[in-house]
């Protein structure tokens, strides 16, 4: 069974518990997977974060709207065309662990998200939502879920001002490595006893369901619901 629900899944929000998302944020650029190769991410990362309590079908406006009311110094004044690209961030489970063995750094990827443009459309109302979160454009129903999120994985947030011009910002181009797939859908390599690296996951509250190691034993596929022994814990 999947940790995300099928596009004909809906979740009660009133009776599923919500899981602790980390979300990391920036002006004017992404994150690179190699800011999160140390367990846990240092704390200069740290204190550029969200913790976000919420459930799969969370979406990007969602996100949007409160990473913007915790935080509303972030966009820029007038905010109305502001683009924040979202890429998701999560260890790779298939990488085979460096010379400095289980304990070392391992590899982390990126997969774009998507992105949500603020104040775009002709019934914007400037008076009453001047920040734009009232009507968003772009990727803004897209969910947690879409993008095969997997507690434990984080969130790099992206905040790019409008143009000089008053035009939308692009998203920077994708990196080949960040195009890639590669991590998400296969098994973990074999390390000893079978099981994966230890060091892929961060040890927050959102990912200690997992254990102490961070990723759970055995074969699974990312996105698939671990096994019931390694996700005590969890609600």
């Amino acid at each position: 069974m999947a940790l995300q629900p099928t596009p004909d899944q809906k979740i009660d929000r009133q009776t599923t518990t919500p899981f602790l998302l980390r979300l990391y944020y920036r002006s004017n650029g992404f994150h690179s997977p190699n800011e999160f190769s140390t367990v846990p991410p240092p704390s200069w990362l740290q204190q550029s974060s969200l913790q976000i309590y919420t459930w799969p079908s969370c979406t990007l406006a969602e996100l949007t709207t409160l990473l913007t009311s915790a935080l509303p110094n972030l966009l820029p004044s007038p905010s109305v065309g502001t683009r924040i690209g979202y890429r998701l961030v999560f260890p790779d489970t298939r990488s085979v662990p460096p010379s400095g063995g289980s304990d070392a750094p391992g590899r982390w990827l990126s997969k774009e998200l998507g992105s949500v443009i603020l104040g775009q459309g002709n019934d914007y109302d400037q008076e009453n939502d001047p920040a734009g979160l009232g009507r968003m454009d772009g990727d803004a129903q897209k969910t947690l879920a879409d993008a095969r999120f997997v507690i434990g994985d984080y969130i790099s947030c992206a905040i790019f001002p409008p143009l000089a011009d008053g035009s939308v910002a692009p998203l920077p181009p994708a990196t080949p490595a960040i195009r890639g797939t590669s991590g998400r859908g296969g098994p973990p390599p074999r390390g000893e006893n079978g099981r994966p690296p230890r060091s892929g996951r961060g040890q927050f509250a959102g990912d200690r369901a997992f254990g102490p190691q961070g990723v759970p034993h055995g074969e699974w596929r990312r996105g698939e619901r671990v096994p019931e022994y390694a996700r005590s814990g969890r609600g």
